[in-house]
């Protein structure tokens, strides 16, 4: 060991040894020791360890995504997607006084998603629009940095899945020369698309205080970031009716999918402890 490390240990020591003895002898000349005093150590509060918890959560959550694309390889351009609301529960427990953790439900509100395809040799042309809404469940591990405080911080991580599920969509069809639906002698066309739903891995980092209300009762506020991954749609399903003829004719064209759903998420709560 290094010569000043050393001296700082032996410093420390004696820096204890002073403490207690002076302790031992709180008040000196005109107080005696401790147990001549009556003096009493402050009472902690009881410690959470072992407690449950139930919580209640609402949130608005800014969302992005990665890209759409239809196959066999066309990239959807002005892709964007609206922002939504969450709202959850979950049951959790303390496993020390800095370390809980809990398993949480989320349902997040239907969001529009937009996307365009701007190519001659696609089928449709077009702007793609339809909705999502998500299902999450996750479990959740928080480290609170001082649960004696009325004010608590706290970081978080979790792991769990997404069940994203698209509703019913159209194409507002663009111009395309190529596609007989912008003929002039078609009375009616329409593209249009069914909904399904995909389950994905999710995962959620966080980070806010918690303030206490009550003695069971703690308000909790933070930032989210939400990995939701992956959706889709049906295939695109194509009509129209010729004037002349009022032949209806009817095709298909690939579904359009989605990567890498999340979302930035801030939210509000209560969590109100079973156990003092």
């Amino acid at each position: 060991m290094s010569k000043p490390g050393t001296l700082l240990i032996a410093f420390a020591a004696a820096a204890l040894v002073t403490a207690g003895a002076d302790a031992a002898d709180l008040g000196g000349p005109r107080g005696g020791s401790i147990k001549d005093s009556g003096y009493m150590p402050a009472i902690q509060q009881p410690s959470k360890a072992s407690g449950m918890y139930l919580r209640g959560d609402i949130g608005f959550a800014h969302q992005e995504l990665g890209t759409i694309y239809e196959p066999p390889g066309y990239t959807l351009s002005q892709s964007s997607i609206e922002r939504t609301r969450t709202f959850g529960f979950g049951v959790g427990r303390y496993f020390s006084d800095n370390i809980r953790g809990d398993l949480t439900f989320d349902w997040r509100q239907d969001a529009t998603i937009r996307g365009h395809l701007n190519d001659g040799q696609a089928t449709v042309q077009g702007e793609r629009v339809f909705g999502v809404k998500n299902m999450v469940a996750l479990a959740n591990v928080y480290y609170d940095f001082d649960l004696r405080s009325h004010f608590t911080p706290y970081i978080g991580v979790g792991l769990g899945f997404a069940r994203n599920t698209t509703r019913a969509g159209h194409v507002n069809i663009a111009y395309q020369p190529t596609y007989a639906c912008t003929d002039s002698t078609v009375a009616t066309c329409e593209a249009t698309f069914t909904g399904e739903t995909k389950t994905n891995a999710a995962g959620a980092l966080m980070a806010g205080f918690s303030a206490r209300l009550h003695d069971r009762l703690h308000l909790d506020a933070g930032y989210r970031f939400l990995y939701l991954g992956g959706a889709k749609t049906g295939d695109i399903q194509t009509r129209s009716t010729v004037v002349a003829t009022g032949i209806t004719t009817s095709g298909n064209a690939a579904d359009p999918i989605v990567s890498d759903l999340h979302a930035h998420e801030f939210r509000v709560g209560l969590r109100w402890n079973l156990n003092r």
